[in-house]
């Protein structure tokens, strides 16, 4: 089964839910304080949900329970979104509360719980955001071979947030020296010695006999023991390509979804679909407008061939935002915000995602989803999956209007953007959840805000390292005896 550990909505659910109970428990405190008791709870429960929902929700959505992909952005600004976030949260509960204004609650009992509840909040957040430099994981990684070598020097250079290589461990090898720790048969000496919390290891090795014994009694003895990928999974949020096997992918997930991609997703899909459309008809005709305007030759709504699930291909639905003439040399990569072939209004219906209000009728239709990976055009899927191992993979779903690799990578207009965002969109089909799904749902409104992605926001990637040239043989024409 998938763990919850390696879940990216069970560490958001986690963080959230300290917040909202912090924010409750305050006003409760506030209320005992004010009163001297537990006064007319009845009366401001319902209020203070809704603001602690809403700071849950606004927190998310601003991304401060991602630290992970945060970087090194210093806890100032994190602070001053945090402030953001309890003032909407604050606003909420105040509106909530007065709409009964027979029964609103006091100016005083308001006040006293924003002071105390903020305090609380901006210490959470402080710990939250520095625990990682007090107390990192510390980390030992067993490599030998010089593939494993790779994957230890990579892991090592990319430096998660959160974890500390204190070493490696190897099976046959010589005496301690550099960051060598020593063999696997000192497994338990080893990490004793140096405080480790987590050994890492590669997947080949489970089935290694020389290995396997050991890793089976530190499982026992309360030592975690991850392969590697499954570490990616928990800090990165993405699995790397090269890592992925056939086996992972059958194991990912050892009981099918049939409830929630059959029914619940599907009953999902159509509600919110039918919804949207009647909320998001100003932007649908504003968008139309635009079209008009900039480009009044062409058709207004622009429909071309995708792959859908199982490989089956339907037509997509789109506002127009390219010049006719824009594949007259046939099907080619978009480039994003610098794309020649978009006319000027087109360009901010891209940024925005006006243009793909239209695809709600598809979702209606059942050729897509609203969360899932984003369809290709039929000439890119035979290309890709030529190029890319287990491209296919993403078609076991039905594609998305959004999906996990849009709202955490920019635009493609390469293959190797496309390798980086199936590897977002296996992570996701190992995951998928409702919740996991309400959670893009909400990064995608903060894409849409601030106009889209940029390179500078992507997660770490978990890039080759530079290994330095092997020093030249002799020739053996060349060589004494």
């Amino acid at each position: 089964m998938t763990s919850l550990s390696n879940a990216h909505w069970f560490s958001i659910a986690r963080r959230a839910g300290r917040d909202v109970l912090l924010f409750v428990g305050a006003f409760f405190t506030a209320n005992y304080i004010r009163f001297g008791e537990l006064s007319r709870v009845e009366e401001y429960a319902f209020s203070v949900g809704a603001g602690a929902l809403a700071l849950a929700v606004s927190s998310y959505i601003l991304g401060l329970y991602s630290l992970e992909s945060r970087g090194s952005a210093r806890f100032g600004a994190h602070a001053m979104l945090l402030i953001g976030s309890f003032t909407a949260a604050f606003m909420v509960s105040t509106v909530v509360g007065y709409v009964d204004f027979g029964t609103r609650i006091g100016r005083g009992f308001m006040a006293l719980g924003a002071g105390i509840s903020l305090p609380l909040l901006l210490l959470h957040h402080l710990t939250m955001f520095h625990k990682y430099r007090f107390a990192p994981q510390r980390v030992a990684f067993i490599a030998e071979s010089p593939d494993e070598m790779v994957e230890y020097l990579r892991f090592r250079d990319m430096k998660p947030r959160g974890i500390e290589i204190v070493g490696r461990i190897d099976i046959h090898g010589a005496s301690p020296h550099g960051d060598l720790l020593g063999r696997v048969k000192h497994l338990g000496v080893l990490i004793s010695r140096h405080k480790i919390d987590r050994v890492v290891f590669p997947e080949s090795r489970v089935d290694d006999e020389q290995v396997r014994p050991h890793l089976r009694r530190l499982r026992y003895s309360g030592t975690p023991c991850t392969p590697l990928i499954n570490v990616c999974e928990e800090y990165l949020q993405y699995v790397p390509l090269h890592l992925v096997t056939n086996e992972w992918l059958l194991h990912s997930e050892s009981s099918p979804r049939e409830l929630y991609f059959r029914k619940l997703k599907r009953t999902f899909d159509v509600i919110t679909s039918l919804v949207l459309l009647v909320m998001l008809s100003p932007f649908l005709g504003f968008g139309v407008m635009l079209v008009k305007f900039f480009s009044p030759d062409g058709p207004l709504f622009f429909r071309q061939e995708r792959v859908g699930r199982f490989g089956k291909t339907f037509s997509i639905m789109k506002l127009r935002t390219m010049r006719t003439d824009a594949e007259k040399d046939g099907p080619q990569w978009s480039s994003g915000k610098s794309d020649r072939r978009v006319f000027p209004g087109g360009a901010f219906l891209r940024r925005y995602r006006i243009d793909e209000i239209p695809q709600l009728i598809n979702i209606l239709r059942g050729e897509m989803s609203f969360v899932g990976p984003r369809p290709e055009q039929p000439t890119f899927v035979t290309a890709l999956a030529e190029a890319l191992p287990f491209y296919e993979e993403r078609h076991m779903i039905h594609p998305g209007l959004t999906g996990w690799a849009q709202v955490c990578y920019p635009y493609g207009a390469s293959t190797e953007d496309a390798r980086c965002k199936l590897e977002y969109d296996l992570y996701y089909m190992k995951h998928a959840g409702l919740i996991f799904d309400l959670l893009i749902l909400l990064d995608t409104v903060r894409v849409v805000l601030i106009g889209g992605l940029t390179q500078a926001s992507q997660r770490p990637r978990y890039a080759p390292t530079l290994v330095p040239p092997a020093a030249p043989t002799v020739p053996e024409e060349e060589q004494v005896a």
